[in-house]
């Protein structure tokens, strides 16, 4: 997923918020299942900046908002290839406060299960970008 150049620079200040870079949608899937919304992003063509929080969170906010979902409904995934070939999942689970991302937990999908699970989501997943 390409974006800006500042997601990989470290120790994004307060004002350099205000220039947030984005997300290209084309990089992006959703999956509207079991009443919740599924994104899922192209580890490969972007890495979420998972060690910048308020970064992290004002940009997974103004994706969610360009995609005009629920906060309470959405739920973050994040595509990669493994070392074997195969694809993995990790799922960033959002907590929300006045309509904002104030936390997420990231939990990588390992049991073959829960694999199953969002694989199926992901393989039945939509593109981002309008029709």
């Amino acid at each position: 997923m390409s974006t800006n150049q500042s997601l990989s620079q470290p120790g994004t200040s307060a004002g350099e918020l205000g220039r947030l870079p984005t997300i290209e949608l084309k990089h992006i899937s959703i999956s509207q299942l079991l009443g919740r919304d599924y994104i899922f992003i192209d580890n490969q063509r972007i890495a979420l900046p998972l060690n910048n929080p308020s970064l992290l969170y004002s940009l997974l906010d103004n994706l969610i908002a360009e995609l005009e979902l629920t906060e309470a409904h959405t739920v973050a995934v994040s595509v990669h290839e493994l070392a074997n070939g195969n694809i993995g999942f990790t799922r960033h689970d959002l907590t929300w406060h006045e309509q904002k991302i104030c936390s997420v937990e990231n939990t990588e999908i390992t049991r073959p299960e829960q694999h199953e699970f969002m694989d199926m989501i992901w393989r039945c997943s939509t593109s981002a970008i309008p029709v």
